[in-house]
């Protein structure tokens, strides 16, 4: 397709489902790997069929590259994508966007100064759980929401990069930005913040990041998001559990088959059903993406929504360090 933009993935661990993904889209055209251990890029070579790069720089001077997909450690967000956006090639960064709010604020000083386009890849705003929530809470069958609760975890030990704080690991960054985005998008700016941690639980001194986490959210309009994550699960809680005036929704898990139930009554009448689910489909994010580059709509992401998420983030770490709420 000779009008397909470009496209190098950089980091092919969780860059391989965004190989994958690019090549089901219209419009996009991958072109290139990059990935510093050796191993990972041969592999993506021998999968893909497409150039390999050891380092960014690499990329960044291959003229066929004209976007970049940052799918690497959170730490290197920020500087990789500045790097990437002062070349001139538009950025697409995997969740978190970074591990500061500063970072964030670099990395968007860096769009407007190239003229390029930046955004975040908030997939799970297109998860079939999150988009079913959201329509039954617009459709007003629960009335007035009063308590959201937002849950993911299973049981194990950090793990990998993640097991770090410098590397902006730990399920706050992974998970809870998924979480706060969604919750973000349903009820808008939180008013206040308030995070309480847990740490250790596991044999080893190979990891120091939080290994439980429950952090509540305080909307002006008075609902509360109460985000769980955990790495002590051994039975799970409900995916969501959203709490209004008139009624009780329940989804237990990602499943997009699992229909969620609702608890309500009609005319003083008790009454339970199940909700079909609305389906989602991740591709739309790139679908949007290609509608932005060409000019004809807005990023799928906007990375200003995305500072926002890591300013909740932040807040969190905050709160849990004083052991008191902050005010957002």
């Amino acid at each position: 397709m000779t009008d397909a933009f470009g496209v190098c993935v950089v980091g092919y661990g969780m860059g391989r489902w965004h190989c994958q993904a690019i090549r089901q889209v219209d419009g996009l055209r991958l072109v290139a790997v990059c990935d510093l251990d050796e191993t990972r890029r041969q592999r993506a070579i021998a999968e893909q069929g497409v150039k390999g790069y050891a380092t960014l720089d690499d990329a960044l001077n291959d003229d066929a590259v004209q976007v970049i997909i940052l799918a690497t450690p959170h730490d290197s967000h920020a500087p990789l994508a500045v790097q990437a956006m002062e070349a001139g090639k538009h950025v697409v960064v995997e969740k978190v966007m970074a591990p500061t709010v500063e970072d964030a604020d670099e990395m968007i000083a860096a769009r407007d100064k190239n003229g390029v386009l930046l955004t975040v890849f908030h997939n799970r705003r297109l998860d079939s759980d999150f988009l079913t929530v959201k329509a039954v809470i617009e459709a007003g069958w629960l009335g007035d929401i009063v308590e959201v609760q937002s849950s993911v975890g299973h049981y194990g030990k950090p793990r990998g990069w993640r097991a770090w704080r410098r590397h902006g690991g730990g399920m706050i960054y992974d998970w809870g930005a998924h979480l706060f985005d969604q919750l973000l998008q349903l009820f808008g700016t939180p008013s206040w913040v308030f995070c309480r941690m847990a740490y250790g639980g596991f044999d080893g001194d190979d990891y120091d990041v939080e290994t439980h986490s429950h952090t509540l959210l305080g909307f002006p309009s008075g609902v509360v998001g109460v985000v769980e994550l955990s790495h002590f699960w051994r039975l799970p809680r409900p995916r969501w559990r959203v709490i209004g005036t008139k009624g009780t929704l329940v989804k237990q898990t990602f499943d997009p088959n699992e229909r969620a139930k609702i608890a309500t009554n009609f005319g003083g009448l008790a009454a339970e059903m199940e909700v079909a689910t609305v389906q989602g489909d991740w591709l739309d994010f790139y679908r949007r993406l290609v509608t932005a580059l060409r000019g004809e709509g807005e990023p799928p992401v906007k990375p200003e929504e995305a500072r926002q998420v890591v300013r909740v983030i932040c807040a969190a770490l905050q709160s849990a360090e004083r052991g008191s709420a902050v005010p957002f």
